[in-house]
């Protein structure tokens, strides 16, 4: 009986100390900002862009708060919040300016290995790294210039009210 009683007390202490552990990790951390749900979809003209790196930048700083994500294959980006090391979906209410960034990929000069790195001198990895950027530089522009920076990006939102963002690429 004794015995019985004994496993009980400590399969209950097991579920107590993981109920506890995870409440503790899922806890956002003191001055997360409150946040409602927010999309950011890009596309060009009627296609959906993916790849493109959202940024919400408000308008009253917010120290240490990123607000942002990346577009996926349906050209939406589920907005998310991060601050001291927890992320969570979702903007803080308020003003942000909205800029885009997307890098172009040279399907023949990726991104090196580090083994393959590792295979070639440091000014052979430098030649690499220049010739690939001379490479972008020279392509299209996938978002045009005035979206990459808060400074000009006209794309404003107001959190909650502006929830379901659109930016049409191709009106710029």
């Amino acid at each position: 009986m004794r015995n019985t009683i004994a496993k009980t007390l400590t399969a209950l202490s097991v579920v107590f100390l993981a109920a506890a552990v995870l409440t503790g990790c899922s806890s956002k951390p003191k001055g997360f900002p409150s946040v409602k749900p927010c999309t950011v979809t890009v596309t060009d003209g009627t296609n959906p862009v993916e790849g493109v790196e959202v940024a919400l930048i408000p308008a009253q700083v917010m120290s240490g708060v990123i607000v942002g994500g990346t577009t996926d294959a349906a050209g939406v980006c589920t907005v998310s919040t991060t601050f001291a090391g927890h992320s969570a979906p979702g903007s803080p209410e308020g003003e942000f300016t909205v800029t885009l960034k997307k890098t172009p990929v040279v399907e023949d000069m990726p991104d090196l290995t580090p083994e393959q790195a590792a295979d070639m001198t440091r000014t052979e990895v430098d030649k690499y790294y220049q010739e690939r950027d001379a490479k972008i530089a020279a392509m299209p522009k996938i978002v045009p210039t005035q979206l990459t920076s808060f400074q000009t990006s006209p794309v404003k939102a107001n959190i909650p009210a502006d929830a379901a963002i659109t930016v049409d690429l191709s009106t710029y």
